[in-house]
């Protein structure tokens, strides 16, 4: 069995709204779980320094859960108490095999979940760089 994923997520900015409802489907095994789909959707929502996004199950945060939430800061995803990473998205999804996701966006990369100050993937070479600038004219 297949289920067919809708995902959707928040504009980010002005320009960001000319894309809108930033729609992406796909298709996956019946037996991936939650975990493994959050690993290969990961770079689906915008990748930005300082952001956070909150995967809610359902079209939209009003209609559904949040499930889990993911920053480009974080070596990996935080999912809220009670999202099973080893759930398979069969489970989740409705009888016609359809399943939507909704990533909103929030600034700053404090997770709701998990520890409360998660280590950076890496350095920001910008701001290392302007670190060091101001060091020199310091």
């Amino acid at each position: 069995m297949t289920v067919n994923v809708v995902l959707t997520r928040d504009s980010v900015c002005m320009g960001d709204d000319c894309n809108a409802p930033h729609q992406q489907d796909g298709a996956f095994d019946s037996a991936t779980t939650l975990g493994d789909f959050m690993t290969r959707v990961a770079n689906y929502p915008l990748r930005m320094r300082g952001a956070r996004w909150v995967m809610f199950l359902g079209w939209n945060r009003a209609e559904g859960s949040p499930i889990a939430e993911i920053s480009p800061e974080w070596t990996s995803p935080r999912f809220m108490a009670g999202a099973d990473p080893l759930l398979p998205l069969a489970s989740l999804a409705a009888a016609d095999g359809e399943l939507s996701f909704f990533f909103q966006y929030h600034s700053g990369s404090v997770p709701l979940a998990g520890t409360p100050d998660p280590a950076p993937t890496a350095l920001d070479p910008l701001a290392s760089r302007l670190a060091l600038w101001l060091t020199e004219r310091s």
